[in-house]
This record gives structure tokens, sequence and C-alpha cells, in this order.
């Protein structure tokens, strides 16, 4: 496969499980190692060991991660100073988006204590304190977390993208990708099925199209 992804670009990758998608976001990060070919920030090559391209980017699996004992508050910030540097600024109002996603209430509990839901979110948060130029976000749409959090990272990741963020992420569902992407990534059989943009796209359409090649018979919204 050969793919391109430009600053300020949110695209959606999809794919059957076992496509590839999880490892592809992996191959990108510089996480996982490839067999052949290469991965180019900037026309530079990705070097896994230079932590300096590590840093331009951060991978959030669906899982979620943090830091053992950490609060949510202290979590972000601990990403904030590891990616940014300790002096620099949040690109984001704190108490605000405590306040969206739902955190408010729990923004000095640790992290370790929360739902699964709330923890998703409270790494979330923290990947926007990080700030990088990629992010890498592993089916954030099935991550367990509530209306709130859904429509506040759809937020967030907009005005990411607004400061030139590229923001790739995965998803099983058309519908979702179809609505809330610049671009579509469909991966399967070991290469690239699809790669179109949305904006001229009529959703409806797309969402169809997007169900026949995944198998989908009458996907809708």
């Amino acid at each position: 496969m050969s793919l391109s992804f430009a600053p300020g670009e949110i695209v959606a990758t999809l794919g059957v499980n076992g496509a590839g998608k999880t490892t592809l976001l992996g191959c990108l990060a510089g996480m996982l190692g490839w067999d052949r070919g290469e991965v180019r920030l900037g026309g530079e090559k990705l070097d896994r060991n230079r932590l300096d391209h590590r840093q331009r980017m951060m991978f959030l699996p669906g899982e979620g991660f943090h830091f053992g004992g950490a609060d949510t508050i202290r979590n972000a910030a601990i990403f904030s100073e590891l990616w940014r540097g300790i002096e620099a600024a949040p690109p984001i109002d704190m108490e605000e988006w405590l306040e969206r996603l739902g955190l408010l209430e729990v923004a000095f509990s640790s992290v370790d204590t929360l739902s699964r839901g709330q923890r998703y979110k409270a790494v979330l948060l923290a990947l926007h304190c990080a700030d990088p130029e990629i992010w890498l976000i592993d089916e954030p749409f099935a991550a367990g977390m509530d209306a709130r959090g859904m429509e506040a990272f759809r937020l967030l990741v907009r005005a990411a993208a607004a400061r030139g963020r590229c923001i790739i992420y995965t998803t099983q569902f058309p519908e979702l990708a179809a609505r809330f992407a610049d671009r579509i990534v469909v991966v399967g059989s070991g290469g690239i099925r699809l790669d179109e943009p949305t904006s001229e796209a009529d959703p409806e359409e797309l969402i169809r199209k997007l169900g026949n090649e995944l198998g989908i018979h009458g996907a809708h919204q």
C-alpha cells in the first residue's frame, strides 16, 4: 500500500476484523516494525529509535493507557510534559474540557478507579494536552464512551485539525466515518480497497458504498 496524509486532515480508516487497521496505525507510529517499505515524516524516513520522531505523533490504542496512580489532571499533565515540555501550556482550557467530557467531578480521582468510558475520556484529554502533529486513534467510537464523551471527542478533534494536526482513526462503523472524516480509507486483502474524500459525496450513498466494501448489507445511519 501507498498512502500520504496531510496536516489538518481527519482520516477514517475502515476494514473488517483482521484487515490490518490497528497494524497500520502501529507501523505509522513506529511501535511496530515492517518487513519492507518505509514510513516518512515530511519526507524524512521515520527512525523508530529517534525520540524527536516519536514525539511528533501519538498512538492511542482502543483500550487506552495511562500512568498508574495518577489522577485525571496529573495524567494529562504528564503527557503534556513528555510530548511538549514541562513549560508548555495546554492547548485547551482544562476546566472547560473536563466539564465537556463529563470528568470535572473526577478530576482529582485516580484514573485507575474510573469506569472504562471515563478512563478512555481521561486518556483523550491527555492526548489533547500532548497535542502531537499526528494523532493515531484506534476505535474511539467503540471505547465505551457515553454520548457526551463522543460529542466532545468530535469537537476536540475538529479543533485539533484546525490547528493543523493530522488525525487518523479507525472504526468499523460506516455511518460514523461518512459523517466524521475529510477522507475515508478502507483496508483489506493486504492493500487499499478505497481511498476517497468525503467532501463531495452524498452521505447515504457513501455509507452504502462502505457497507458493500465491508460486506455489510443494508448499512444505514
